[in-house]
């Protein structure tokens, strides 16, 4: 976790490098988007994460030239960094907006093939759970959620109280007839 005060140098370095980013005339630098800065902590070295408008040849282009002229950008924001040390600029693709993007895309793709784009109603809702559930059970009112499930495992531990009356083996315990254990 960065220290409060590799925050405050990050955040400065995108403040100058913006800054820079305008004042430097180069044809084949893209729009650069600066996402975000990864300063180590002797404050040497400060990874740089950028976005670029545009296709890929025009992100490797930009890159490139970002890379070619860091020695540059960082002579341009050393004096208004204020810093004892100036960190060396390391520019890298910020490839989250990207996988944001194919994210948003594949969600629209599955919205305009999916068999209902409206939302379901709670009876079709209803409909679509009793289908995969199988038979629907009697539902039990008044009892909370523990008893309810209490209820449940009973029912799958010792069967439902009409299945052992079925079984022609079963029969009642009469507990007075039971003998003692000091016999």
């Amino acid at each position: 976790m960065p220290s409060r005060r590799q925050e405050r140098v990050g955040k400065r370095i995108v403040q100058e490098l913006t800054d820079a980013f305008r004042n430097l005339k180069h044809v084949d630098l893209g729009f650069i988007t600066i996402t975000r800065t990864e300063v180590s902590p002797d404050l040497r070295h400060a990874n740089v994460f950028i976005s670029v408008f545009g296709d890929k040849k025009q992100q490797e282009r930009s890159l490139s030239l970002l890379r070619h002229s860091a020695s540059r950008l960082k002579g341009m924001i050393g004096r208004p960094l204020g810093t004892k040390v100036l960190p060396a600029l390391h520019f890298e693709f910020d490839e989250s907006i990207a996988t944001a993007d194919e994210m948003s895309r594949l969600i629209r793709d599955a919205r305009s093939t999916d068999a209902h784009p409206e939302p379901l109603t709670e009876a079709e809702i209803a409909e679509l759970a009793a289908a995969r559930s199988g038979p629907k059970r009697p539902e039990r009112t008044g009892l909370d959620v523990f008893e309810t499930a209490m209820q449940d495992v009973d029912a799958e531990l010792y069967g439902e109280e009409d299945d052992l009356q079925d079984d022609p083996a079963w029969q009642p315990i009469n507990l007075d007839e039971l003998p003692d254990d000091d016999e």
